[in-house]
């Protein structure tokens, strides 16, 4: 009986160009979409990443933005590929980890899901967006940042920044000298013609009333008219929050699974990797 033949050995490159890793990125735009616009502005929130090679051709690629304490991380790629990144190179105790479904096997050889969110990307174009403002909305900068610090609570205080109210895309609605509901861009990147966004909040009081659906249409239209794509995140139980985007005319892309993970200690992955073997 004649064994099946091995594939090539995957080998990691820590050193691969912007260009290289932003190519096999772009086979899935949507779902990549935080990794494409971080990658165009590594200096921003300092982006790196990692690609895994199979006889020179890009298997995977692992990108962690190494600027933001929480640790943002996307993986994405085949899972042998994926299994050798987290194995080889990263050593980042704790990070807050995105992934299609199917590479969470190869990734828990070497790091633990704390908790699993299963989440639904979503995006809207030009052509489909429906806009919807029933509320008196203001764009937000940064004189609005004790405000946004207010709403979004003090733990954001390391998140949000003058610069990147500036930077970025928000909108709120104010009642009084209260900032009682904001959404806004958490990254975008004219160069991939991306933007993504999020932090959609309403203070408890206020809910019920659209803001949330008026900042996030504003937000939205914004970033259309400069970004051919704009995506969301949304929990997959989150029906009403999903009805709310569906009739701005965002579209389901695909499905992902999000949480903070952890390195396992040296013995549970030699003790993955004796299973794996068996």
């Amino acid at each position: 009986m004649t064994a099946a033949p091995s594939l090539p050995e995957i080998k990691i490159d820590a050193r691969a160009s912007a260009d290289e890793a932003r190519a096999f990125l772009e086979r899935d735009r949507l779902m990549a979409a935080y990794a494409l616009a971080d990658i165009d502005q590594p200096e921003i929130e300092g982006a790196r990443w990692w690609i895994a090679r199979r006889d020179g051709d890009i298997a995977a690629v692992v990108m962690i933005v190494e600027g933001l304490p929480f640790r943002p991380c996307f993986a994405t790629g085949a899972s042998d590929g994926l299994a050798a990144i987290f194995r080889e190179a990263i050593r980042e105790p704790r990070v807050l980890l995105a992934t299609p479904p199917r590479s969470r096997g190869a990734i828990e050889m070497t790091y633990r899901f704390e908790r699993v969110d299963h989440m639904r990307r979503m995006n809207v174009h030009v052509n489909r967006f429906r806009p919807h403002i029933n509320q008196d909305v203001r764009r937000l900068g940064a004189d609005d940042l004790d405000a946004v610090i207010d709403l979004y609570g003090h733990a954001s205080r390391t998140y949000f920044t003058p610069e990147r109210l500036r930077r970025e895309i928000y909108f709120g609605v104010y009642q009084a000298d209260i900032l009682v509901a904001g959404a806004g861009t958490h990254v975008r990147s004219t160069k991939s013609g991306i933007a993504a966004v999020g932090n959609v909040l309403t203070r408890l009081a206020y809910r019920g009333r659209g803001m949330a659906r008026s900042c996030t249409s504003a937000v939205t239209e914004t970033a259309l008219e400069q970004h051919r794509d704009v995506v969301l995140n949304v929990r997959e139980d989150n029906a009403p929050a999903i009805s709310v985007y569906e009739r701005l005319g965002y579209q389901t892309h695909g499905l992902f699974i999000e949480g903070p993970a952890v390195r396992r200690p040296g013995w549970e992955r030699l003790f993955g990797s004796l299973k794996e073997k068996k």
